[in-house]
């Protein structure tokens, strides 16, 4: 089949398949990752604006329906204005000091009112872009908001006056913005039996890390320093610059996972996350939006998507599933359809003090023995360059349409190739009120220059289905991923296989939400998609895994859970068991403390090979 045969029937089976919906993302899994709602809603969630449920949860693993989705956007509208009425009030106290004369009690009064304010006026930088994304939804989910009793018009009558406003509030802000986030986190692991153990990431536990009888004791620390712009007119920009130890021997490079490695502390890195500008520009009459810097960009897990290859370890930075890349992003917006077409180099960045990380690898995958297991997560090419175009095609209220074609280039591999080339599509429906479809197909060819070298055998195909009836949510899904399939995703990990290939077979769970208690249940059943066995020597695997979430105090949330996966291979099956519990605080001013304890046992043929624990603590801050 021709490439050109091949682009068509990708794109055919993106656009036209109807296949299930599948819980996505880190919130209002309903919205796929590369749909513009998902980062507006995340944005005012992580500002405090979109607090989530009555109970203060905000159930990220949830589907929520179109009508909770407009409530979400009505609450978030009412808690943005009441935030804005309150900053024009205090200016409004201020004024009416003035005229007070030197009075010391007045004096003290105005100084602590205007830290209150300086305080609030730091985060008015993202309350225009707030505004305008919730325009936007308000004209997407009109007819939800009108079904549960809100009157759309004043709304939208009111936005205008909230931006109005802001825009009046704005003129008193500095012309630059500070904020961030500062991470404390401490690793300790223990044997059992004489055995170390086995974490998610394939790491050991109990090895010595400092001599004498101290094991696996670690600490890590990370600071990061967003810097932006605050104009109105003009370009906009922004840029994070991070300091700490976690890059390196602790965590790996954000890309590949340390493998087998001990849990030691890292050297004293420095990096630059992102520096990015933005402004629009024209050309011929076709206005589009601009993007150049260090960029963040992702397409979807099948297809452009970096995996969180930090299990113990909570960071938006580290965890947004973004890749970065030194280049530029053009945004064409023609009502129902957006173009994204972006370029630049993700693999040359470094750390100051330390050397490459948050490279880009694709095609054919490579493997890291820890018998019996064989190691999946990270391509053969290391990607120098790239070139890809995102089309999305809007379907209404109902969904849309995503279609990829992602040019990778890098050095001759030892396969013989240097030329990877992504492309597809999925297409994402809602069905009523309280049904989700999502389904795709994406296709690796590999090549050296422009011949090919692989191109059978490359493909991944998905369909997934989202229930939701009242407080319990059902999910459902099949896929397909061939064994030459070598997309830069992120499509999950089962076991001790991070992004596994030449498997196909079920996947679903189903999630309570009874208030202040939530509990999921999930399950999956894998087979090769060609010959024999998976990887190695396994012929199917089988995992479930359960987790059951509580509030214990008004600020203390406590977590139960275990996961179960079975291996069958010849000389006898594998089976690992991870047992978890948790505890967090919500320490008030955007601070969260974490604790984790994990409990590992792996055995083959009913002998323990592994067998121990691993203690997390995490305490976060963001300013």
């Amino acid at each position: 089949m021709n490439k050109t045969l091949k682009l068509a029937f990708s794109a055919l089976l993106g656009a036209a398949m109807v296949v299930p919906a599948f819980a996505q993302g880190e919130q209002f899994p309903d919205v796929p990752e590369n749909h513009w709602v998902y980062q507006a809603l995340l944005n005012m969630k992580n500002e405090g604006i979109l607090v989530g449920y009555p109970d203060g949860m905000f159930r990220g693993g949830r589907p929520a329906s179109r009508y909770e989705l407009a409530g979400a956007i009505n609450a978030a509208f009412q808690k943005l204005k009441g935030m804005i009425g309150g900053l024009q009030s205090q200016i409004d106290a201020l004024k009416g000091m003035t005229g007070q004369g030197g009075d010391p009690e007045v004096m003290a009064q105005m100084r602590r009112e205007l830290d209150a304010l300086k305080a609030q006026m730091d985060s008015m930088a993202r309350y225009g872009d707030d505004i305008d994304a919730l325009k936007r939804m308000a004209a997407t989910f009109e007819r939800d908001l009108a079904a549960i009793g809100v009157d759309v018009e004043a709304m939208k009558r009111d936005m205008a006056d909230l931006a109005d406003r802001v825009g009046a509030l704005e003129r008193h802000k500095p012309a630059i913005d500070v904020h961030g986030d500062v991470n404390m986190v401490m690793h300790a692991g223990h044997r059992s039996s004489g055995l170390v153990g086995l974490t998610q990431d394939i790491r050991l536990t109990g090895l010595p890390s400092g001599g004498g009888g101290i094991r696996d004791l670690a600490f890590g620390h990370e600071l990061a320093l967003e810097i932006s712009g605050t104009n109105e007119a003009g370009p906009q920009w922004h840029g994070t610059v991070v300091v700490g130890n976690l890059v390196g021997a602790l965590y790996g490079n954000q890309n590949v996972i340390n493998v087998a490695a001990p849990w030691i502390e890292s050297s004293e890195t420095v990096y630059i996350h992102d520096l990015v500008v933005n402004f629009g520009t024209s050309l011929i009459g076709q206005g589009f939006g601009v993007e150049m810097g260090r960029i963040g960009h992702q397409a979807g897990s099948y297809f452009m998507e970096r995996q969180d290859t930090t299990p113990y370890f909570e960071n938006d930075r580290w965890d947004d599933g973004n890749y970065y890349f030194d280049g530029v992003n053009l945004g064409f917006d023609w009502g129902a359809l957006d173009l994204n077409i972006y370029g630049g180099k993700p693999s040359n960045q470094t750390t100051v003090g330390g050397g490459p990380f948050r490279q880009m690898t694709a095609g054919l995958a490579q493997g890291v023995n820890l018998p019996p297991f064989v190691f999946i997560g990270a391509g053969e090419m290391l990607v120098n360059q790239m070139l890809g175009a995102d089309l999305g095609i809007g379907l209404g209220s109902s969904g849309d349409i995503m279609l990829h074609y992602i040019f990778l280039d890098g050095p001759v591999t030892p396969s013989g190739y240097n030329r990877v080339t992504v492309m597809g599509g999925e297409v994402n429906f809602d069905i009523g009120n309280n049904i989700g479809l999502n389904g795709g197909f994406s296709q690796t060819d590999m090549g050296l220059n422009s011949t090919d070298v692989i191109s059978v055998d490359n493909a991944a195909w998905w369909a997934k289905a989202a229930l939701a009836l009242g407080s319990l949510d059902i999910n459902v899904g099949y896929r397909s991923i061939e064994p030459n399939f070598g997309a830069p995703g992120a499509w999950g990990r089962e076991g001790v296989l991070w992004n596994p290939v030449n498997v196909e077979g079920i996947h679903g769970d189903v999630m309570f939400d009874l208030g202040n208690v939530g509990a999921k249940i999930g399950a999956y059943h894998m087979e090769p998609v060609i010959g024999a066995t998976v990887q190695g020597s396994i012929t199917e695997y089988t995992g479930i895994n359960a987790e059951l979430n509580f509030n214990i105090f008004s600020n203390w949330a406590a977590m139960l859970g275990w996961e179960h996966v079975t291996y069958d291979q010849a000389g006898g099956d594998a089976e690992i068991n991870w047992y978890r519990v948790g505890l967090s605080q919500d320490m008030g001013g955007d601070s969260k403390l974490m604790f984790k304890y994990e409990m590992s046992n792996y055995e083959i043929g009913g002998t323990d090979l592994a067998k121990g624990g691993f203690f997390t603590t995490q305490w976060s801050k963001k300013f």
